[in-house]
């Protein structure tokens, strides 16, 4: 049997009585309700694999597909920004920094699990548990198991992190518990907005997103503050540089360490102790320098740019193709020619179709975001 579901939610059965109708807002909040349980129990894990591949490729246990999976997002915009509750059973996520250059989605996303955790693939310990808030850099690569769980998830544009954070890099896969009485407050307020979105005119919703913007920021600057003295100091020298480095890459100008520590007005002893702990200043410079160039190969790709790849990394400040190659494929696991082979294929992951009485509003909301 199909189920099919509204996209708004239903009153339960009851006629709606004037009170209620009085309540509800003159331009409300537009809810999408994705459910697999549209499909026949054998298409039901493709179906979600299908949508959810708008953002991440998954896998699931062998059994996903013969005895079905129940998955549900409950989506809505609020303001520029996505929240959505997700419920699902055990599963793995990835995105490669790949991924982001080919469909474009470059936002910053939170999630505070109500019940479940995620773990990293590669590590036994949680990341998050219950009650935590967790960040996730949608440009960066991640591979994460989670258990079943139901959750609630915020995705903004990179910007309205950026403006009120500054660089969002050192949010990916940062997790803050509970005891954290601001983070708790957070969590709280995320999911309780969650919930609240079906009450809300948009005006009301986007006000709310602000406030979530202005909590979470201020949970990862008082995390760096409660680190310590010296360690914020090298945080803040770290972010200074990065941010630097980026408009630098970003204009197409070069950049090496003496010019950053120039600008930064430091000594390059003193920039050369903060990018230690993260692998090192010039490796921050020559990875950014390859991020960039894969943007520039996502526009070649596209045919927005006519450049050969050997143009494209003399522009972005390597000597050689040989120095360029070995760059990128110690970077990337590819060659530089992989690399635009893979960006200009057709995937066929995160087409969007409305077929079927499944409800997939949210898979072009979320390219909304990462196009704002």
């Amino acid at each position: 049997m199909r189920v099919r579901l509204k996209s708004r939610p239903s009153t339960g059965g009851r006629v709606a009585d004037q009170g209620e109708k009085a309540n509800r807002p003159a331009n409300p909040v537009e809810i999408s309700v994705f459910d697999t349980r549209v499909a026949e129990h054998g298409a039901q894990f493709g179906l979600w694999r299908d949508s959810i591949g708008v953002l991440f490729d998954i896998e699931a246990g062998e059994d996903a597909g013969r005895f079905g999976y129940c998955a549900r997002l409950d989506s809505a915009m609020a303001g520029e920004a996505m929240v959505t509750r997700v419920r699902a059973g055990a599963q793995t996520f990835a995105r490669s920094s790949l991924r982001a250059y080919r469909d474009g989605i470059e936002g910053v996303m939170f999630q505070v699990f109500t019940h479940g955790h995620v773990r990293r693939s590669d590590e036994a310990a949680p990341v998050a548990d219950e009650g935590a808030l967790v960040g996730f850099d949608l440009t960066r690569d991640m591979e994460t198991i989670n258990t079943g769980f139901d959750l609630v998830s915020i995705i903004f544009p990179r910007e309205a992190l950026e403006s009120r954070l500054g660089d969002v890099a050192d949010l990916h896969l940062g997790a803050i518990g509970p005891d954290c009485g601001l983070s708790r407050l957070t969590a709280e307020f995320l999911v309780s907005l969650q919930r609240s979105l079906p009450m809300m005119d948009t005006g009301e919703a986007e006000a709310a997103s602000n406030a979530a913007a202005d909590l979470i920021a201020e949970c990862y600057r008082g995390q760096n503050r409660r680190s310590g003295s010296p360690d914020s100091h090298r945080i803040a020298v770290v972010t200074r540089a990065k941010a630097f480095v980026r408009a630098r890459i970003g204009a197409g100008e070069p950049v090496d360490v003496p010019t950053l520590a120039r600008a930064l007005d430091c000594s390059r002893a003193t920039l050369y102790r903060a990018f230690e702990p993260i692998g090192g200043v010039a490796a921050y410079i020559r990875s950014e320098r390859l991020r960039a160039c894969l943007s520039d190969m996502a526009r070649l790709a596209r045919g927005d740019m006519a450049l050969t790849l050997g143009e494209l990394a003399m522009r972005r400040g390597f000597e050689s193709d040989a120095q360029f190659s070995r760059a990128f494929k110690a970077e990337f696991g590819m060659t530089p020619s992989d690399a635009k082979r893979a960006l200009a294929a057709n995937t066929g992951a995160g087409g969007i179709s409305l077929a079927g009485g499944a409800d997939r509003r949210y898979e072009l909301w979320l390219r909304a975001i990462g196009a704002a």
